[in-house]
């Protein structure tokens, strides 16, 4: 694997590495992004944040994705579906500039923002239809949320919401989305896993039922080619209604 960029900036090692057309993003040695750009899925977690919008019987149109990184769920998002708005949060302004120069970030509805996103949140008066909670600090190892995933941060998030809008939020390990599992109320869950990673993502909807849901999402995936899907490793599991 080929080492395209690597620095140290206020004691923080950002490094971006290809193999083929692929390429990683690592920040003290995490691994924040996979993407290629002639493949729509990685077989990864990004797939996860992207897919929960294949459950909804009206395509989103405006989408809040928190915690960037390299893009790839931007990028994910921005193909499956006709976008109207989507915006960016990042804290890290090198992450931002790397998304742009080696990550092909660059999509007419984009906007990206460098900001805390707890406090553009609370500064911001926009609804979206979806939001993506994937907010990561660096670490040694894995990546660490900043602040916990509980019922303040949950209700900030869904005040942002549309009236049928969907909340999707990663988390590292089961132990994580089970403690956030319990700041649900109302509506629909799905839960999105693969084997090849630990992290649960919890899919939270406004309208509708689990068990349509997840047909509805089989269902779109069905009509798609092979050459698309193929790349896919996801479980979806009904988890509330």
């Amino acid at each position: 694997m080929a080492v395209l960029f690597k620095k140290k900036r206020d004691g923080v090692t950002y490094e971006v590495r290809s193999a083929g057309n692929t390429r990683r993003l690592y920040t003290n040695g995490a691994f924040h992004t996979q993407f290629n750009p002639q493949h729509l899925f990685t077989s990864g977690v990004w797939d996860l944040l992207s897919l929960p919008s294949l459950c909804l019987p009206t395509p989103p149109k405006k989408v809040l994705v928190l915690g960037v990184a390299g893009g790839t769920v931007i990028h994910q998002l921005c193909k499956m579906h006709s976008l109207e708005q989507i915006v960016g949060i990042e804290l890290d302004s090198t992450h931002v500039q790397l998304a742009k120069d080696y990550f092909q970030l660059d999509y007419p509805k984009l906007e990206l923002v460098k900001a805390d996103a707890r406090k553009w949140l609370e500064t911001c008066h926009d609804k979206f239809d979806y939001i993506v909670d994937d907010i990561f600090i660096h670490a040694e190892g894995d990546p660490e949320r900043p602040y916990a995933a509980d019922q303040r941060w949950l209700r900030l998030l869904t005040q942002h919401l549309t009236i049928n809008g969907t909340l999707v939020q990663n988390h590292i390990d089961n132990r994580q989305s089970k403690r956030a599992l319990g700041y649900f109320s109302g509506g629909a869950v799905l839960e999105f896993s693969t084997e090849k990673y630990a992290n649960k993502v919890l899919v939270w909807f406004k309208s509708g039922t689990g068990k349509a849901l997840k047909k509805s999402l089989r269902n779109e995936l069905e009509q798609w080619p092979r050459s698309t899907t193929h790349r896919l490793r996801h479980r979806c599991r009904v988890i509330s209604r």
